[in-house]
């Protein structure tokens, strides 16, 4: 156990499960495109945020030391991966409602689109979250829609999130695929899109609904690296 985790295990049990779960996070590089990859292992890192507006030692210096931790341990195994020797990695770390990672197969493209912008170091992601509360991301008008209706057309749909979803529920296509993102449904949703033999989406693009540049860093993991 690395000192990190061990620290953390002391100071916060319940974020030093958090942390433990996402370093187990299961991979699958199957697919010809990377946003098939980050579908299954990316992972929201709210429990961080969430337990920075309690704990104030959670800094920008505990933020990349969490993260840093992460990738150390995903990088242990991903050597045990069939494209570790074919093609090599990405690893990403992005803003979103919560910092957000993630590791794809390298296929020569990255798997997210939209207004993205690129930074040199995991900080220039994390210096965005501090100072900004959790709570407050959720506070104002309640949403439009519940989450149950919400995967419910979808499932009526057959993984559809067009317009025939968006006008069951009486709202724009660009409105549905925010709502699915900032309500966290967007791995519920594709794993019913998968059901129904459909690509997974990738809610970071928005159609136009909203541009909101986004900060993403980039590791390149050549195939067999070394640790």
């Amino acid at each position: 156990m690395s000192s990190l985790a061990a620290d953390l295990r002391l100071r916060c049990p319940e974020l030093a499960d958090f942390l433990e779960d996402v370093c187990a996070q299961r991979f699958n590089f199957e697919g010809a495109h990377p946003n098939e990859h980050s579908y299954y292992s990316h992972r929201h890192l709210w429990a961080l945020e969430w337990w920075a507006d309690r704990h104030a030692w959670i800094d920008l210096d505990y933020r990349v030391a969490f993260v840093d931790e992460i990738f150390t341990r995903w990088k242990g195994r991903l050597k045990g991966q069939p494209p570790y020797r074919a093609s090599g990695f990405r690893m990403y770390l992005y803003e979103d409602l919560a910092p957000t990672v993630s590791v794809v197969a390298e296929t020569g493209e990255c798997p997210y689109d939209g207004a993205l912008t690129f930074v040199p170091s995991t900080r220039d992601v994390l210096r965005r979250y501090v100072g900004r509360s959790w709570a407050g991301v959720f506070e104002g008008d309640p949403w439009r829609v519940p989450r149950e209706r919400i995967v419910r057309e979808v499932e009526r749909h057959h993984g559809s999130i067009g317009q025939p979803t968006a006008d069951a529920l009486g709202i724009k296509v660009g409105e549905l695929r925010v709502l699915i993102e900032q309500m966290g449904l967007d791995r519920q949703v594709n794993e019913l899109r998968k059901r129904f033999k459909r690509r997974p989406a990738n809610f970071r693009v928005d159609d136009g609904y909203r541009e909101v540049e986004i900060a993403i860093f980039e590791a390149r993991l050549p195939a067999g690296f070394r640790l």
